[in-house]
């Protein structure tokens, strides 16, 4: 099997991205997609994103974990593939996509600047905390959020001291998130920079990433009702860059930069 493809990433969010409105792609194959998501064997990448026709908005986005699971949104992945999607000539500046979780719209704001829509789901999951967790005394629960995919929100003091890896993997894998788990995230506010700083675990690529999407406007949205915030854009600060998460009425946006980082043709050779 041989495809073309581009490599891309958002904030350091990293993705494999094809252009599947041939649907020549087999999605339902979860260990080969685990398999190009591998660094050492593969294309290496946080994730895959796959470009498709909707009926239903300019086009239709679907996002498979490093581990071969399709996910229903991914707020960075959704990003780059609008820049690939206008780069390709699909979408004009302003459009709209649809994704597991419904449909968003979004914004090339330039050349490597993106800004889309994100769902915040607020009926039907009443989880908060597990009450046989015990936190260390530096971090603190604030509120799980649902902005696409479910997102734990934990404030802390320090939080480049704090074990992410660790932590992260032992509340993923909590029972009381069972069967979907969730993505937990560590968040502080940095007053020199006046912005949050925020550290994601994610599930399905089991470990911290450089930036989430999602779990920054989790974590803000968090904050800013924990501390009845008005303001209307929050300044986030990742390990893979900035971004920005903006609130307008009802509507919740992030917007941050994207990047082409190459492009090339997967050869599937059998060197059995």
């Amino acid at each position: 099997m041989e495809f073309d493809f581009v490599k891309m990433h958002g904030t350091g969010n990293d993705f494999i991205v094809v252009d599947n409105r041939t649907r020549f792609f087999p999605a339902s194959d979860q260990s080969f997609i685990h398999h190009l998501c591998q660094s050492h064997t593969g294309i290496g990448a946080d994730g895959l994103l796959l470009l498709e026709h909707s009926s239903k908005a300019d086009f239709r986005m679907r996002y498979f974990n490093s581990d071969g699971n399709e996910s229903e949104m991914c707020v960075n992945g959704s990003r780059c593939i609008c820049h690939f999607s206008f780069f390709l000539k699909v979408i004009d500046q302003k459009h709209s996509f649809e994704a597991g979780d419904g449909l968003h719209s979004g914004y090339i704001l330039d050349n490597h600047h993106v800004r889309v829509q994100v769902n915040v789901h607020k009926k039907g999951d009443l989880r908060t905390f597990p009450v046989d967790f015990e936190l260390p005394n530096s971090i603190s629960f604030v509120d799980f959020v649902n902005t696409g995919v479910p997102h734990l929100v934990l404030q802390c003091e320090q939080i480049e001291q704090i074990p992410v890896e660790d932590l992260g993997r032992k509340l993923r894998f909590h029972p009381y998130y069972a069967p979907q788990g969730a993505n937990v995230n560590f968040v502080h506010f940095d007053r020199s920079e006046a912005a949050l700083v925020v550290r994601t675990y994610e599930r399905g690529v089991e470990a911290e990433t450089l930036s989430c999407g999602s779990g920054v406007t989790a974590s803000v949205l968090a904050i800013s009702n924990k501390y009845k915030n008005p303001q209307h854009a929050y300044p986030v600060i990742t390990r893979g860059g900035r971004l920005i998460v903006q609130k307008e009425k009802e509507m919740i946006f992030l917007e941050g930069p994207v990047k082409f980082i190459f492009k090339g043709k997967y050869i599937e050779e059998d060197i059995s």
